[in-house]
């Protein structure tokens, strides 16, 4: 990634404890890249470690491409200073990583935005962007585009933030213990908001106890004089939030949350709601599908509220006709509705996708969903899988289980006595599978490294 953001050697210094071993103070750096592939001249390359790569393998690319200076955790053993010109620098650091989030603290703090902050199990992304649809009708806002919610991610986008906003939204996320405590340092919200807790990323967090931790985490390194919103309807998150001093809204269907869904009732890719807050009901109809995202609305007008603004100029901007932002994407197909949900699947996502596809007339025919295995569940995978394939199986009129794991979901989806196959890859359902042809609505769902959007785009070009 290449950021533009003009900063001396003698910042990059100074927010991140380096040691200058060769330039000077003064060099200036047109920007940041963590990539040799993108390096652009005068740009200050991060050497960043990863599990199957190393910048500092690729020193001497970036100074070939035009680099200005170098940030390294060590000296490469063909690295010789005295052969380098006087105007590149090199600041050696005792962490890349953990120094990229020290320099992005540092302009965060310099530049003196005021930060969203928004995890969870799932929902995060979606309510981001809704959040962003809503306040960037009243404020200069600035998001973290795609997926940039990582120890990466986050620092770069912060560092391009370069244009004096007045609000940045920032959706955070996890897969190991402390990451999001991290997170929250560099990033400093006044307001934080977590739209759910389900198992996710267990092999790094263990337990859905451990999934909590972390994710209030961002909660406990909140502005004291912020304020926390979360979804109420979890009495595992609505306990745990009691302990927090700030000042709290919470969202979801349940008597006691302070912005309650009441009603709604969907129609086609539009909903109509009835919401209430402080005692007085709302009625709108918004171009969204599906409760999961209903109630991430809620989330996002909850974030609106705590920025000062009323519900009544929150209603007026949804009343519009404008599209919503969500992660699935709805197709006309043939005779099919197609639901591409393809991002991600953890135990929570794939629940909300199934209830939406509950939730939808008869009259758009059979019901199918086509589901991947899902990732990162440790040595609970097996009781999860069952437990989605028991609830499909209340829900579809035939399934499709792709994955290593699938079987497990078989176990939980036979009793139903629907009809169901098995596949091992997407690679073979693609060679073997067939769908009826029939109406129907499908829904294709599946954890993000079964690439599981290659069985949208057969479906979109009439191949299955």
């Amino acid at each position: 990634m290449l950021i533009e953001n003009l900063l001396s050697t003698e910042e990059v210094i100074r927010s991140t404890s380096g040691v200058l071993i060769h330039g000077d103070m003064g060099i200036i750096f047109k920007g940041i890249c963590t990539d040799t592939r993108v390096l652009e001249p005068g740009f200050l390359f991060f050497a960043l470690k990863g599990k199957r790569f190393d910048g500092h393998h690729f020193w001497k690319v970036a100074l070939e491409r035009g680099a200005k200076g170098l940030v390294l955790d060590h000296l490469p053993g063909d690295l010789k200073l005295e052969t380098l010109p006087q105007g590149i620098s090199i600041i050696l650091v005792k962490d890349t990583l953990k120094a990229l989030g020290d320099l992005a603290q540092y302009f965060r703090v310099k530049e003196d935005f005021k930060v969203i902050a928004i995890t969870g199990s799932c929902g995060k992304t979606t309510t981001k962007e809704l959040t962003w649809v809503l306040l960037s009708k009243f404020y200069k806002v600035r998001k973290n585009e795609a997926n940039y919610n990582n120890l990466i991610g986050v620092p770069l986008s912060i560092l391009s933030f370069t244009d004096k906003p007045q609000w940045v939204i920032l959706e955070v996320g996890t897969s190991f213990k402390g990451e999001i405590g991290r997170l929250a340092d560099i990033v400093q919200p006044q307001i934080s908001l977590i739209t759910s807790i389900y198992p996710a990323h267990l092999e790094g967090l263990e337990t859905l106890e451990g999934v909590l931790e972390e994710k209030v985490s961002l909660f406990e390194r909140t502005d004291p004089l912020g304020v926390l919103i979360y979804f109420y309807d979890q009495p595992l998150l609505r306990d745990r939030v009691k302990a927090f001093s700030q000042r709290k809204i919470a969202y979801g269907e349940s008597e006691g949350a302070d912005l309650r869904l009441l009603r709604w009732e969907s129609i086609d890719k539009t909903s109509r709601l009835t919401i209430q807050y402080e005692q007085e009901t709302f009625e709108l109809e918004v171009a969204l599908f599906g409760k999961h995202n209903l109630l991430n609305l809620l989330g996002a007008i909850g974030v609106g509220l705590g920025t000062g603004l009323s519900i009544r100029e929150l209603i007026t901007v949804l009343s519009s006709s404008e599209p919503l932002p969500t992660r699935s994407k709805i197709y006309e197909v043939g005779s099919y509705l197609l639901v591409d949900d393809t991002y991600n699947a953890n135990p929570g996502s794939v629940s909300a996708a199934l209830y939406w596809l509950f939730d939808h007339r008869a009259s758009l025919g059979e019901k199918i969903v086509i589901l991947g295995e899902m990732k990162e569940l440790g040595q609970e995978a097996p009781r999860y899988h069952r437990e989605i394939g028991e609830l499909a199986g209340s829900v579809v009129d035939r399934a499709i289980f792709i994955g290593d794991t699938a079987k497990y979901y078989v176990e939980g989806y036979k009793s139903s006595g629907k009809p169901y196959e098995v596949y091992t890859t997407v690679e073979e359902f693609l060679q073997r599978g067939t769908l009826p042809k029939n109406r129907a609505i499908v829904l294709v769902k599946g954890s993000r490294s079964l690439r599981m959007e290659r069985i949208v785009e057969k479906l979109l070009k009439g191949d299955l």
